[in-house]
């Protein structure tokens, strides 16, 4: 199980990579879900599903990074009415309770940060913490107000960026999205901005509890109830001139008598209703491409007491996002292109004749790995069905041209003979076919790519280590660490600013613990939470560690024993500085935090295991501490660290104990 669960884990990982990293995705929505739900049953507390952010990547090439203020979680999805109906008992609302509907945008995530009425920057949504700064395009999208007028006090608008359907850009066929991103990441001529809109969904006061409720609720700085539901809000950017959508508010019937579960029935016909109407015309009719509607429980003051009851990281539970199902057409194939990863995997892409579906013009989708060519028995001039699952990622649902062929059947003319970047001849592996060759241009570059990104080095692009690739200047990481300025001479593009830039970045990630290390290897499932449950903190523990009894354990023991390896680690440590932290066998014991802490969630669980804690989400009978905002608090953590007898304590005081005041 636990080799299925790791593989799962490996996939799902290399998807959000490339949809959010490269515009390339490499699985469909479809299957994205299915892995999730599948790696759900199989291991429901993986740490998989603890991540605050959606990816890791940045999906704007800007150098600047913002922190948000509050943290921009993902969603929870449901695919089904039933999956709905679920989510609604679970959240045993009252007769009365009250429900917003709106759209999903397919768009760009981004956030406006307000002070005293102005405007101060505009960041994307990232990985949830920290996004990209990309307040350049302010003065070029019109639906971006350079001041409020509705408060004075500092507030996040958030919202999508988008291009509407109807947009007289040229957009090649591509995606909608795709070519958003691309205009906002553009570095020239950025007049083309004003094809893009921003359309207004939520406001968010920092210092707010997590249900977007501003600090002194009934005050007379915040008159306006509108503030304190979903449907008010929206109401209030929409008379404020901020551009918003068509919402539905949907309430349950309020009698004495009516159960949660018939408040929840009635609240599912209403959803039903809105649904249908959704899939039959809406998302046709309405201006910008959509893939769901997202249900949030209206009522503000019911956030914090919902999100109580379970652990929030990845999503908060009062609001839900149902995705439709796909829309897709018949096509002809036309060829399969091999593409090369950085594990030297080779991955199949159909190019078929064009269709439209979901705002976009398709000819190629990802087949995944060389079993899935096998399992669809393709062949050139095949009809195949290609969807758009959830109107976003295409991908080759079947293929109405199989029938009757032979288990095995494979057209050769469509394998690769060699492999396109060195030519060696492919071999099996598991379910894909690989380039053998370690030493492959494209694989060696993938993984020299693979580091920088894990290291945030915003400024080191694929096509400058391509140039420096071919000019014999870098062949391993190490080579990255020990170029210098002259090393750039004479090649074109490289200017004294972006040599500067380059060498800059570089150096700056010189300085990282031995988990950072050990995490950039690019050794399949060997991230930083996985070392730490194995109990390796220090490369000591590394070298040592010979335990085989799990499958990530196996993973590291292999990739010592693999050839060049260790020369290789031993040549890294040669231009890298290993930071000290508290080993593993030192740590300090189980710290719980709750409530709303006074910097990100994740800047704090790092400050905290390098100082030896271990931070845990839930109170349980290792718990040494309870960190809150609030120790009076009426918290189901609080109150069973009461009973306990754990001591609690503010975040205030923890960290000004801890000499992390100035986090």
């Amino acid at each position: 199980m636990k080799s299925d669960t790791e593989a799962i884990v490996s996939r799902l990982s290399e998807a959000r990579e490339a949809y959010y990293n490269t515009d390339k995705p490499i699985i469909g929505d479809v299957e994205f879900d299915a892995l999730e739900e599948e790696l759900r049953v199989l291991d429901p507390n993986h740490p998989y599903f603890s991540s605050v952010g959606i990816f890791s990547g940045a999906e704007i090439g800007n150098t600047g990074k913002i922190r948000h203020k509050v943290p921009m979680l993902s969603m929870g999805k449901a695919k089904k009415l039933e999956e709905v109906d679920k989510w609604l008992l679970r959240l045993n609302l009252a007769p009365g309770a009250a429900l917003t509907v709106q759209p999903k945008i397919d768009g760009l995530s981004a956030s406006l940060y307000y002070k005293e009425g102005r405007l101060v920057y505009v960041a994307t949504r990232g990985d949830g913490v920290v996004g990209g700064d990309i307040s350049h395009i302010a003065p070029y999208v019109e639906d971006i107000p350079s001041s409020i007028s509705f408060t004075r006090r500092p507030v996040e608008i958030r919202g999508e960026l988008h291009l509407p359907k109807d947009t007289k850009y040229d957009t090649g066929g591509k995606p909608l999205r795709n070519n958003c991103v691309g205009l906002i990441n553009r570095k020239d001529d950025r007049d083309d901005l004003h094809y893009v809109r921003f359309l207004a969904y939520q406001i968010v006061w920092p210092g707010e509890d997590s249900g977007g409720n501003p600090m002194g609720i009934g005050d007379k700085r915040h008159p306006d109830e509108r503030l304190f539901s979903e449907s008010g809000k929206i109401d209030l950017l929409k008379d404020n001139g901020f551009y918003t959508f068509e919402k539905w508010l949907l309430t349950a019937e309020d009698t004495p008598e009516l159960s949660a579960s018939a408040a929840a029935e009635d609240l599912m016909r209403q959803i039903g209703e809105v649904y249908d109407e959704y899939i039959s015309r809406l998302r046709d009719e309405w201006n910008y491409e959509t893939d769901g509607l997202i249900i949030v429980v209206d009522d503000n003051h019911l956030h914090d007491e919902i999100d109580e009851r379970w652990v929030v990281d990845h999503h908060h539970h009062y609001a839900l996002a149902f995705k439709p199902p796909s829309r897709g057409a018949l096509t002809a194939l036309k060829d399969i292109i091999w593409q090369l990863s950085r594990q030297g995997n080779l991955t199949p892409v159909a190019v078929f004749e064009p269709v439209h579906l979901g705002g976009a013009t398709l000819e190629r989708a990802s087949l995944h790995n060389a079993d899935n060519v096998r399992r669809l028995k393709l062949s050139t001039g095949d009809k195949i069905r290609v969807e758009r699952a959830n109107d976003v990622i295409p991908y080759v649902r079947s293929n109405t041209s199989a029938d009757g062929r032979a288990d095995d059947f494979q057209d050769e003319s469509l394998w690769p003979e060699v492999c396109p970047s060195c030519a060696s001849v492919p071999v099996e592996r598991g379910v894909h076919i690989a380039c053998p060759n370690p030493e492959c241009r494209d694989r060696v570059l993938q993984s020299i790519l693979f580091w920088v990104r894990q290291a945030e080095m915003d400024q080191v692009a694929l096509k400058s280590l391509e140039a420096l690739y071919d000019a014999g200047k870098l062949r391993t990481i190490h080579n990255l660490y020990t170029l210098e300025a002259a090393d750039f001479d004479g090649m074109e593009g490289f200017g004294e600013k972006k040599i500067g830039n380059f060498l800059e970045q570089v150096a700056s990630a010189k300085d990282l613990t031995a988990p950072e290390l050990i995490s950039r290897l690019g050794i399949p499932m060997v991230q930083k939470k996985a070392l730490s449950r194995l109990g390796i903190s220090t490369l000591e523990d590394f070298l040592s560690f010979d335990d085989e009894s799990y499958v990530i354990g196996k993973r590291i023991v292999d990739w010592k024993a693999e050839p060049g390896n260790i020369e290789f680690l031993n040549q890294l440590l040669t231009v890298v500085a290993i930071r000290e932290t508290v080993a593993v066998g030192k740590r300090r014991g189980v710290l719980c935090l709750t409530g709303k802490a006074p910097v990100s969630r994740k800047a704090l669980v790092s400050a905290l295991e390098e100082k030896g804690w271990t931070v845990a989400g839930a109170v349980t009978k290792d718990t040494v501490k309870v960190v809150c905002d609030n120790p009076s608090g009426t918290s189901t953590k609080l109150k069973k660290a009461r009973d306990a007898g754990i001591e609690i304590v503010t975040y205030e005081d923890f960290l000004i104990e801890e000499g992390l005041g100035s986090l």
